[in-house]
């Protein structure tokens, strides 16, 4: 395989993949024989992720700290989380009891080491499932909770600032485990500490202050990561606009050359993630303008088409001499049979297609047995008359003093 990459060029790129595979992956720490307390020996010792200068810092810590060993690998000491740390877990996954409980709803929900010093968030400490239990901390804006560390997270320190406590000295001194805390912020969950180094004056990795201040990674920015940021001010603003008024345009012009380049593939990446975004919003707000252009134009069209009903002159046939109107007695579906007072339609069947001339109403105290008459060409003598209200074309309402069945014949000529 290592040929085959070596032959095709893509040596760097599979160095980079293993790279990034290990960092994502749970760390685990050589359970090797060490004591379980350790103190702190110097001023700024950062708390990693993992067990090396490329995993994120979480906290700094003072001399005379007191930590929990859990475990080491190569230089390091796995540690048990400081009581002012936190990790992460995605909503997605939790469901919440009240504010401050929840039950994780999913299998192998990855658990993620939260920083006070930045935002990254790419190494998994544990992974939890259905029914384990969380303490909710807080919330962070981009969907993850904050929460106390779960059994088996660990955290990481360097050997050379970590000093083995004997039995009687960690008795004699309670550990405190209590790593410097940094307030939260609304934008990335996390405020900076601007001291990138250690004791000694030694420095564990040059980038950290960047790290902190920039949401795009930690390692250090580069024109074209610092030109990202530049954009989301104004991303934001769009955002905030009603969708069919926002304008990405420029927005899109920009991401999409830092989307071209191959000198940072991180920016790339997100740019490129940008503009699939923004083209997905595009998208939307077309689907919207096509949506209300089509709805006017139905519109449109039902208000000719009123308009032209309307302009057709109906001649209700004549009834017989005595007869207020005639034609065939039907079920109404506008006025079910439970509704009272009963309501029936009376139909023209004279011409190629039925149309409704009127509604039949029986008076609630009236003799009338309708069902003789259902489905029946009759006449009616009405005791009154009336319009229907509320529609375009106002259909008569006949009050039924009398039905009278007649035969579906040619219309009685009453003149």
């Amino acid at each position: 395989m290592l040929c085959a990459c070596l032959r095709n060029g893509q040596l760097s790129f599979a160095l980079l993949t293993i790279w990034w595979v290990c960092l994502l992956l749970p760390v685990q720490a050589s359970w090797a024989s060490h004591p379980t307390t350790g103190e702190v020996v110097a001023d700024d010792v950062y708390v990693r992720s993992g067990p090396s200068l490329n995993h994120y810092t979480i906290a700094k810590m003072s001399a005379g700290d007191r930590v929990q060993i859990v475990g080491e690998k190569d230089d390091w000491y796995s540690i048990t989380p400081p009581a002012s740390t936190f990790s992460l877990i995605s909503s997605d996954y939790v469901d919440t009891v009240d504010s401050k409980r929840g039950v994780v709803n999913g299998k192998n929900v990855r658990v993620r080491a939260g920083s006070l010093l930045n935002s990254s968030k790419y190494t998994v400490q544990v992974q939890l499932s259905n029914g384990d239990e969380v303490t909710i901390l807080g919330r962070n804006p981009d969907g993850f909770l904050r929460i106390t560390p779960p059994d088996g997270a660990t955290l990481w320190v360097s050997k050379k600032f970590i000093e083995p406590v004997t039995a009687d000295q960690a008795k004699s001194s309670p550990a405190s485990g209590d790593a410097q805390a940094q307030q939260a912020t609304p934008e990335n969950g996390t405020q900076a500490l601007t001291d990138g180094s250690d004791a000694g004056g030694e420095t564990e990795m040059t980038q950290d202050d960047d790290e902190a201040s920039s949401p795009f990674g930690y390692m250090e920015p580069t024109p074209q990561r610092r030109a990202l940021e530049a954009l989301e001010a104004p991303l934001k603003v769009e955002l905030e606009k009603p969708l069919l008024n926002r304008s990405f345009g420029s927005l899109m012009e920009k991401y999409k050359t830092i989307a071209s380049q191959d000198e940072d593939q991180f920016s790339k990446k997100y740019a490129d993630g940008r503009v699939r975004q923004i083209e997905e919003m595009i998208s939307l707000a077309g689907t919207v303008r096509n949506l209300r252009q089509i709805n006017e134009k139905t519109d449109e069209k039902r208000r000719q088409f009123l308009v032209q009903r309307g302009s057709i002159h109906s001649v209700d046939p004549p009834a017989p001499l005595g007869l207020d109107v005639q034609g065939e007695l039907r079920e109404s579906a506008l006025y079910p049979a439970t509704i009272r007072p009963r309501r029936l339609r009376l139909v023209d069947t004279s011409g190629t297609t039925t149309r409704t001339i009127g509604y039949v109403e029986i008076p609630a105290r009236s003799e009338i047995d309708v069902s003789e008459f259902i489905g029946r060409y009759v006449g009616v003598r009405a005791s009154s008359k009336r319009l229907q209200a509320g529609n375009v074309n106002s259909v008569p309402i006949y009050v039924a003093s009398e039905l009278v069945a007649l035969q579906p014949t040619a219309p009685v000529d009453i003149n």
